[in-house]
């Protein structure tokens, strides 16, 4: 498509193929890529480092506060550091992976981050976005938004995928974790993850990664007022 200027989110539940959907896209569009979820594993590292106890708000935010987190825009590098030091391997472990929720549920934390994330946003002329409360809460004006889902089934397979993992026990466990997460997230007090009012609900259960790359091209053409 011609240069596509604007915004382009994608929220939705984890294992849906969310991150590489928005990679591929962010790279056809020629457009900045920001994952907002890296941003909150980032700050959960800050959180874990520090010894701060999950149940205590106050110092989960004073810890991410102080913290000085770095997230890349560049859709074929992930670039993620705290303090100075690359996280990118380590926020997908499974330790920051059951404390992220706590952590980004704290209403100072996210009222941080999403400052920090509109401000990279305003910095490029067109991005896509990816998170949990990007069409809702961070760039409720966005050109184009998108909530992506997939049955609970076909999640945990994709996300057993990415880790490597075969053991019909640990693929389990995995979908256990994906339920948790989502409740979690879905019911929390501030910003519950939901698609937006005016989202395009993407199901991506029955089609590969480029069928999902493809419709959301297509929906942004339409977005711009080109022909799809």
């Amino acid at each position: 498509m011609s240069e596509f200027v604007g915004q382009v989110t994608l929220d939705g539940p984890s294992g849906t193929g969310k991150s590489s959907v928005a990679r591929a896209v962010a790279t056809r569009l020629g457009a900045a890529y920001l994952d907002t979820g890296a941003m909150y594993r980032a700050a959960t590292v800050a959180v874990l480092d520090a010894g701060v106890d999950l149940d205590d708000p106050e110092g989960i935010s004073r810890a991410v506060s102080a913290a000085d987190i770095q997230v890349g825009t560049t859709a074929d590098a992930e670039t993620v550091t705290v303090d100075g030091v690359d996280v990118a391997e380590r926020i997908r472990g499974t330790e920051v992976t059951r404390a992220v929720s706590p952590v980004s549920a704290v209403p100072a934390v996210r009222r941080l981050l999403v400052d920090r994330q509109r401000a990279l946003v305003a910095a490029a002329d067109a991005v896509v976005v990816e998170g949990r409360d990007i069409g809702t809460v961070v760039l409720p004006d966005a050109t184009l938004k998108i909530y992506l889902t997939a049955a609970p089934e076909a999640r945990a397979d994709r996300r057993a995928g990415q880790l490597g993992v075969t053991d019909p026990a640990r693929i389990a466990q995995i979908a256990a974790d994906l339920r948790r997460r989502d409740e979690y997230d879905s019911s929390r007090a501030d910003s519950p993850l939901r698609p937006a009012a005016d989202a395009v609900v993407v199901d991506s259960t029955g089609l590969d990664r480029e069928a999902v790359v493809e419709r959301v091209l297509d929906l942004a053409r339409t977005a711009v007022g080109e022909p799809a």
